[in-house]
């Protein structure tokens, strides 16, 4: 991506990251506007979906081929990172039982074949996922960064993993779809700005108002809102 299509996405990605916060979650759960809760999670699938045709058009200029190796090894990478800070917590926690699930080298991982890899990293994934709010699991390196990064390589793996070596995917065709598909995430957020706001009012809800503010910061004037102007609360150009 460019310069300007990652600034958005991280914007996205930022505010996926605030609502989904353990912290925020009890907020907008079940709670109205009900439109918010169906639209982030909406959002949540969208991002996804973006994320791994990216990854796929990166890959592209070589053929599916390539793409499915540039994904493989960006799935590995993310799988090794999170099963060395689970084992790290587990071992101070004194969790063999998980320990043993996620004590693997890099070697360990690489050699894994493809469902295979697919298969450990998601199960990787399901006990970051379930450690994440444990004492001292931030500090380990279980965050709901790490998390996403292999959330994102499983599903741009899983769209190329079928592929035939010989099928040549238009890059070009793959990134204008992805300028496309950008675009409409951040008016997918833009418009559940005014959503957001109608939480406010409790200690909880203005934390969670604030803390999406700053995620929108992200996204400077003109920078993928409708009308023009950086979100309420919000610095121009600053991130």
């Amino acid at each position: 991506m460019n310069i300007e299509l990652t600034r958005d996405i991280n914007m996205v990605g930022a505010c996926l990251t605030v609502a989904n916060d353990t912290n925020n979650q009890p907020v907008w759960k079940g709670r109205p506007p009900a439109d918010f809760e169906a639209d982030i999670t909406q959002l949540g699938a969208d991002y996804d979906a973006v994320m791994a045709k990216d990854a796929a058009a990166d890959g592209a200029s070589g053929g599916a081929g390539d793409a499915k190796s540039q994904a493989k090894t960006a799935l590995e990478n993310a799988a090794f990172i999170l099963a060395r800070a689970l084992c790290n917590h587990y071992t101070k926690t004194g969790d063999l039982n998980n320990l043993g699930k996620v004590n693997f080298t890099k070697t360990n991982i690489v050699r894994l074949r493809n469902q295979d890899l697919l298969d450990q990293s998601t199960a990787i994934r399901d006990l970051g996922t379930a450690a994440l709010t444990d004492p001292g699991a931030a500090g380990r390196g279980i965050t709901a960064a790490n998390i996403a990064t292999l959330t994102n390589a499983i599903n741009a793996f899983k769209a190329v993993m079928n592929s035939p070596r010989g099928q040549i995917v238009n890059r070009s065709t793959l990134k204008k779809e992805v300028a496309t598909d950008v675009a409409a995430l951040v008016s997918d957020v833009t418009s559940m700005d005014d959503l957001v706001m109608q939480f406010a009012g409790t200690d909880a809800g203005n934390r969670f108002v604030e803390a999406w503010k700053k995620a929108r910061m992200i996204v400077d004037t003109g920078g993928g809102h409708g009308n023009g102007e950086a979100p309420a609360g919000a610095t121009p150009g600053t991130k």
